[in-house]
């Protein structure tokens, strides 16, 4: 037997094994008893009620989830999204419930069921999208990267908007990074090209052939406590493990290692938000820094050292003086940082997006693509 012929036949037992693993592991989840899937549930985020995504609107008078937020931080509001309350489809009349976690009535309703598309924030549309549709419909998104232009329009590129803010499409937006350009949700630069909708494997490319519907987790092999992952990726024992998965055998980041994809990613936000410090400085003459875990995120850098410390990280210290290419690049870098998962989801995608980010400031910031790899 030659070795391409050796090879074929390894590739088509692998196809079997995952279709295999794919296929038991769906009737598994068809038998599975009502006190599993309830466990599973309680333990989940989707039903935490005294997260901050259920809680954030208590102390508001009326203490209610608007509209705008309702479909996807309270049932009542998604079961309204739906029209499973009698409502017309595909938009939220009425504020939301507070402490209204998602619960299993979000989405097991004949309405819920019936979704078979999901609208964007960008105004693009997928059909076809099945049982998935329900959880692509609250981790789309909630802003795109027109809203950029649109905030935008008219303006010279390098001229501070005074009062401006970081732009973001919001958190935990896995199907917009998932579905790529065919979500078209980040900011997608002119005479770019971008990739779609991530195809990992036949068997592995949706949100519930990966995750678990009802504890959210991805999935385990039938009667093994071992992760879906570790069918193809063999260190993989557990979440712990997934960031250690290396997808390729390239330096994207251009740091003279070729590390996992997660690292590679890291590193280009890494040049990103220095090229934002550095362009800030340039034109406007402050320091500029982002910190993904204070609000509202983005801070002058007082001391210009490229870091934003505990002092410089508040509310008074918001940076505000965006120039349009700084919210170009900034939506990106946001777009990157708010999906914790954006590596497994589609890490072509973000990094061709930190690449054209950095290329836009490249010019007034200093800091070239010399040296960095777009997908």
């Amino acid at each position: 037997m030659n070795q391409r012929n050796f090879v074929i036949i390894l590739v088509v037992i692998a196809a079997l094994l995952a279709g295999w693993m794919f296929y038991t592991s769906q009737q598994a989840v068809q038998a599975e008893p009502i006190e599993s899937v309830s466990s599973k549930y309680w333990r989940s985020g989707h039903a935490d009620a005294e997260s901050e995504a259920f809680t954030h609107w208590n102390e508001d008078d009326p203490a209610e989830v608007p509209a705008f937020c309702a479909k996807c931080h309270s049932t009542s509001g998604f079961v309204d999204f739906v029209g499973a309350d009698g409502s017309e489809a595909g938009r939220v009349d009425a504020p939301g419930k507070i402490n209204d976690p998602v619960s299993c009535t979000a989405c097991h309703s004949d309405a819920a069921h019936a979704l078979d598309a999901v609208t964007f924030p960008s105004g693009n549309v997928i059909s076809g999208t099945g049982k998935n549709s329900v959880c692509m419909t609250c981790h789309s998104g909630l802003s795109a990267g027109i809203s950029v232009d649109n905030t935008t329009a008219g303006q010279d590129d390098d001229t501070a908007i005074e009062g401006s803010s970081l732009m973001s499409p919001h958190y935990y937006h896995a199907a917009a990074v998932h579905q790529g350009a065919d979500a078209g949700v980040a900011y997608q630069y002119e005479g770019k090209t971008y990739v779609g909708a991530f195809k990992h494997a036949n068997t592995v490319d949706s949100c519930t052939s990966c995750h678990d519907p009802h504890s959210l987790h991805t999935r385990d092999i039938p009667e093994s406590d071992a992760s879906l992952c570790s069918t193809c990726h063999s260190n993989v024992s557990g979440w712990a493990d997934y960031r250690s998965v290396s997808m390729s055998k390239i330096d994207y980041d251009g740091d003279g290692t070729v590390e996992p994809v997660f690292d590679e990613i890291e590193g280009m936000k890494a040049i990103l938000n220095e090229a934002l410090n550095q362009y800030s400085q340039a034109v406007n003459g402050i320091g500029f820094g982002i910190n993904t875990s204070a609000y509202p995120y983005a801070f002058i850098d007082t001391n210009m050292d490229g870091i934003i410390d505990e002092s410089e990280g508040i509310f008074p210290n918001q940076y505000k003086t965006f120039t349009p290419r700084m919210l170009r690049a900034g939506f990106n870098y946001m777009f990157a940082a708010k999906e914790p998962a954006a590596y497994v989801h589609n890490a072509d995608y973000v990094l061709q997006l930190l690449f054209d980010s950095i290329e836009d400031l490249s010019e007034i910031s200093g800091i070239s693509t010399a040296g960095l790899t777009r997908p």
